[in-house]
């Protein structure tokens, strides 16, 4: 009988000729694995501190005070964010006190401004759109 040696012997852990699994392929042809050079460990140990450094930055800048400072800066804010809403996609649903469709929006829009969403609501829903 002739032997098919294209055939993977091993598919999906499985023997072709008895269907017994296996649990992997030996590994005994490569030695132990290497540890890292100690270049590449201080780059990665430099990468790391930036890392947590920029965490730290980014953490005490969300934590220093209130979104706007003034209330110019909340109507400015208030107006770009309305033009970036008004620019999205949003569903719609029929108001039935009002007689008219209001905007639902979305909640990606939320969580990409959710610092802002204090004051913005209530001008969103001035302009009729629902939070």
């Amino acid at each position: 009988m002739r032997t098919n040696r294209n055939i993977n012997p091993h598919h999906n852990g499985k023997n072709r000729r008895t269907g017994n699994r296996k649990g992997g392929r030996s590994t005994t042809k490569k030695g132990p694995a290497k540890g890292n050079s100690e270049r590449a460990e201080s780059i990665r140990t430099d990468w790391v501190a930036a890392k947590l450094e920029e965490r730290k930055k980014k953490e005490e800048a969300q934590s220093v005070g209130p979104c706007c400072p003034s209330d110019a800066a909340k109507m400015a804010t208030n107006h770009r964010l309305l033009a970036s809403l008004q620019s999205t996609v949003c569903d719609r649903v029929w108001n039935e006190l009002l007689g008219r469709w209001e905007g639902i929006v979305p909640r990606s829009f939320v969580r990409k401004h959710a610092v802002h969403m204090a004051h913005f609501r209530e001008f969103a829903r001035k302009n009729g759109y629902r939070c």
